[in-house]
């Protein structure tokens, strides 16, 4: 079970497929799992890799996945594969997620579930790998949350 800073259990939606994804792409001696990968993220998620407009509440100990979901479904599809999905809700907001072996994988769920907000997983439109990264400020927190992934890695 994963836990976050401030000690509260975590999970992520579709982490009862874990076992059945297994990394496709570049090699890394450390992250071979999506659970893994999750596990590193509790760590290396922060106010500057979340979205603009959630980082003036964004809360690490407590909510560490707020507003991190078009940059973690973009480093999940670029280690394990898949396809990156999108759903719109009724306020304007955009949720992103993926899908592997035919199973919604989504890293950031918990930013919803803490808050008992549903996510529609089955009305969504998938999107390629570079539309999430053609704003400038999603590139640059991307590169970010990979820094320090590889620092967390280090550790």
């Amino acid at each position: 079970m994963f836990k976050t800073a401030s000690g509260r259990e975590i999970t992520y939606h579709g982490h009862e497929y874990a076992n059945e994804i297994v990394r496709t792409k570049g090699s890394n001696k450390i992250i071979n799992s999506i659970d893994e990968l999750f596990g590193i993220l509790l760590k290396s998620w922060c106010k500057e890799t979340a979205f603009p407009s959630c980082q003036s509440d964004y809360n690490f100990k407590n909510d560490p996945s707020y507003g991190q979901c078009a940059i973690t479904a973009v480093i999940v599809y670029d280690m394990f594969g898949g396809s990156i999905h999108k759903v719109k809700f009724s306020n304007g907001g955009t949720h992103y997620f993926n899908k592997i072996n035919g199973h919604y994988i989504d890293l950031t769920s918990d930013q919803f579930t803490l808050y008992n907000l549903p996510v529609n997983y089955e009305r969504n439109e998938e999107v390629p790998r570079q539309y999430c990264g053609k704003n400038a400020d999603t590139s640059k927190r991307l590169k970010l949350l990979i820094s320090r992934i590889g620092q967390n890695l280090d550790e």
